[in-house]
């Protein structure tokens, strides 16, 4: 009696499976799938609104996720490849011949960009009065320097105008060279320090009077006439300054910082600093709120389901995957107690 009872509850399971099975295969096939997606996004949606971020996951969940990803993975050999894939066929792309500056970057968009670079007026001081106390900057300025007092004691108005005077002057240059042959490096050697010299000294009143005179109005001068040039030249001009394995190399050297970036306190400091924020903001705000303030509409998350849905489950279905698949997450409860006691008329126990 109890082998029939038993085989008999078996029975009844693998038919409800079966019917089960192909209940869920109808609701999720051809134009039935639109109508049960768009009946559990507004269920969903309803249950949004009294559902809060804060209650839903915590800032320390984020962080470690966070840091999981962004510091700890280290990524395989594949996405450097990729990357250098990638960045090949950008450079190849023959958009590059069809799109002008001015076809990225309005003039309205330039403009208040460059008002918004010129309200930095601050880090603008900053940067000149250390590009112009650098010692780059003196040392490129003390080479044009003697090259052109060089230049003007060989060629100047009365060398030029004076017959005999440029002969004289070679000829004296040659008679100081073979007396004293250093005498010459010397004398440059030292008119070269004594220019660097000068240059530190009068650098600082450099400064000023480029703060004085380079205002506002003149620098937005500058770049307006720059970009009216720049903007009818088309993208490609620009690629060909660069090689394919330019382009490579340099988003290659991009992920490479980027990968010693972040195993830099720096970096997990600003992470943690985004999530806080993220929670400062948003903590009390209910999911639906959440999607609404990032314009992430209803008709929106339809569209996109509907984009990529249907072709997977057609694909699981054309290899036979898709049976298989629910019936492994349906099974287990046909075959466990809980079913059993249903069955006989008994609540499963919690």
């Amino acid at each position: 009696m109890g082998t029939r009872k038993k085989s008999s509850g078996s029975d009844i399971a693998d038919r409800l499976l079966d019917a089960h099975t192909r209940f869920v295969i109808r609701q999720i096939d051809g134009a039935a799938l639109e109508t049960w997606l768009s009946q559990e996004l507004a269920t969903l949606l309803v249950d949004a609104e009294r559902l809060k971020v804060k209650d839903m996951v915590k800032p320390a969940a984020i962080k470690a996720t966070a840091h999981t990803y962004a510091v700890e993975v280290r990524f395989g050999a594949g996405l450097p490849e990729l990357v250098g894939e990638i960045a090949r066929s950008l450079h190849a792309h023959p958009i590059h011949d069809k799109t002008r500056l001015g076809d990225l970057l309005t003039d309205r968009r330039f403009a208040e960009s460059v008002d918004k670079v010129l309200e930095l007026s601050s880090l603008r001081e900053k940067i000149l009065r250390e590009l112009m106390a650098g010692p780059v900057y003196t040392a490129f300025a003390s080479d044009l320097l003697l090259y052109g007092i060089k230049g003007y004691l060989s060629d100047n108005a009365f060398t030029r105008n004076f017959p005999g005077a440029g002969s004289m002057v070679k000829f004296g240059k040659a008679m100081v060279n073979r007396a004293t042959p250093r005498l010459e490096a010397s004398v440059e050697d030292e008119l070269k320090k004594y220019l660097s010299k000068s240059i530190e000294t009068t650098s600082r009143r450099s400064v000023e009077f480029l703060l004085d005179h380079l205002d506002d109005d003149a620098l937005r001068n500058m770049a307006q006439d720059v970009w009216s040039r720049l903007k009818l030249r088309r993208a490609s001009e620009f690629r060909e300054h660069f090689s394919e394995l330019d382009l490579e190399e340099l988003f290659v050297n991009g992920y490479e910082y980027w990968h010693e970036l972040r195993l830099t306190p720096f970096y997990s400091a600003m992470i943690d600093a985004g999530v806080d924020g993220f929670f400062d903001k948003y903590g009390d705000t209910s999911l639906r709120e959440l999607l609404d303030e990032f314009g992430i509409t209803p008709a929106l998350m339809m569209a996109e389901a509907m984009r990529y849905a249907p072709p997977a489950i057609k694909a699981l279905k054309r290899k036979k995957l898709l049976e298989p698949m629910l019936r492994r997450h349906l099974e287990p409860f046909y075959r466990s107690e809980a079913f059993a006691q249903a069955l006989a008329g008994r609540s499963p126990e919690l």
